[in-house]
């Protein structure tokens, strides 16, 4: 027993009908994933144009590591330092530290907006992340810079290791795990969500 052409014919577009359908499913499972690669693409990149910008670089750039340098200089004369700041550099009798475009961790929070915005989620979680997680790196910050100045006073030979080794991966891998934990914080009770 045989196949007839007609049903040779029939079978093979049934076939082509399922490929075509596992492709479209495939595409579909993927396509968050698209959006979010490309999302987070699109806003590093405009984030950078705006950053590396000239209007950037005197508006906004000198205001940052100035605060910077003056919330850390308060901390470390609450331990007794005796810092002074000027824009941003935090100097004492023994020591002082200038704080540059890449040490503000601007960098590092719009490496994690990005994330979190180009994440598919609800826009609420993503304000509350946004705000919540800004003020930890801003947070952490401050404390990188007064370990910096702390380490450049005391351990004047670790400084320069402590400042590229340590902190500034150290900066980037916890700007990733906060999003992680956000995704994890927002993930609880969405099991219908990839």
């Amino acid at each position: 027993m045989g196949y007839s052409p007609e049903k040779k014919a029939l079978k093979q577009k049934q076939s082509n009908q399922s490929v075509m359908t596992d492709v479209r499913a495939n595409w579909k499972q993927k396509l968050p994933v698209i959006y979010f690669v490309l999302g987070f693409a699109v806003l590093m990149i405009l984030f950078y144009i705006f950053w590396l910008s000239e209007y950037s670089q005197k508006s906004f750039q000198l205001d940052i590591v100035s605060v910077n340098a003056k919330i850390s200089s308060f901390f470390l004369n609450i331990l007794g330092m005796k810092t002074t700041t000027q824009v941003g550099t935090i100097t004492s009798p023994n020591f002082s530290v200038s704080i540059a475009r890449g040490c503000d961790a601007v960098e590092a929070m719009a490496l994690f907006a990005s994330a979190l915005l180009a994440f598919p989620s609800k826009w609420l979680p993503k304000i509350i992340g946004l705000f919540a997680g800004v003020a930890i790196l801003f947070s952490l910050n401050i404390v990188r810079i007064m370990s910096l100045f702390l380490t450049g006073l005391y351990y004047p030979k670790a400084f320069e290791f402590m400042h590229v080794e340590v902190w500034q991966v150290l900066f980037i891998l916890f700007a990733v795990g906060l999003w992680i934990f956000w995704i994890k914080l927002t993930r609880k009770g969405s099991p219908n969500v990839a």
